[in-house]
């Protein structure tokens, strides 16, 4: 198989899944890399959730950035009572969290704020990827909502905040998915390696997964149906194909 392109986020949580790729992948802030795939830049991206929705990207089976619980980097970071909150300041890098974070306050918890961009002052902050990890590493005792335990909370099933997407239509995506879960396999296995500390180590083999199996697909249906609630415009009704 020829060598192919690859976009992915610079985030820690990424590298088991391009462990050895690094020479051919091109690194872009999340909300930046689905354009990066339509204008076939690259041929295969670690696309955010929210957008995978639509149906417009085929899927790669078997693997994503996935939390069953507590995920740790990804959080609102308030001071005052959750229902207070009349504002949130929102990471510009973000999209499948920023809708999580809507359906969880707004479905579940009832709660309607105002969100503003991150450079405006506002009651709360939603912090994801390495800002959110040492946030919390550099502030210890604040008062934080993990939005991987609380999905988990309230549904009961895993959340996938990132996939590995294609272009419809690609002749060789059968072949680029299986070298993709090869990858993956390979990674998982050299976390100790790409860990610079003890905290890396526990981020990536205890808060983070990395599997896409039965239960992790009905997480991604039952916030696709939940994000049909909120009248998202890209979830469409053309079904999720993964290969």
């Amino acid at each position: 198989m020829k060598p192919f392109r690859i976009g992915c986020a610079p985030y820690l949580n990424a590298k088991p899944l391009i462990h050895g790729l690094e020479e051919r992948v091109s690194f872009f802030p999340p909300a930046e890399l689905p354009d990066r795939l339509r204008s076939a830049e690259v041929d295969a991206a670690l696309v955010p959730l929210g957008v995978c929705l639509s149906g417009e990207f085929v899927l790669v089976d078997g693997v994503g950035i996935v939390a069953d619980g507590p995920v740790k980097s990804v959080i609102l970071v308030h001071e005052g009572p959750l229902s207070e909150m009349g504002a949130i300041a929102i990471d510009p890098h973000t999209r499948s969290s920023f809708l999580l974070l809507r359906v969880l306050l707004e479905k579940f918890l009832g709660i309607h704020p105002k969100y503003l961009p991150f450079s405006e002052r506002a009651d709360a902050q939603l912090l994801i990827g390495d800002r959110a990890l040492a946030y919390r590493k550099e502030n210890p005792g604040a008062t934080l909502l993990d939005l991987g335990a609380c999905w988990r909370e309230w549904t009961g099933l895993p959340f996938v905040f990132a996939a590995w997407a294609m272009r419809r239509g690609e002749s060789n995506g059968k072949e680029r998915a299986a070298f993709l879960r090869e990858v993956k396999h390979l990674g998982l296995g050299a976390r100790a390696s790409i860990a610079k500390d003890p905290d890396q180590y526990e981020y990536l083999t205890r808060f983070i997964r990395y599997e896409v199996g039965e239960r992790e697909k009905s997480g991604v249906a039952r916030f696709r149906e939940e994000l049909r609630i909120l009248e998202e415009k890209m979830v469409g009704e053309k079904e999720l194909s993964w290969i």
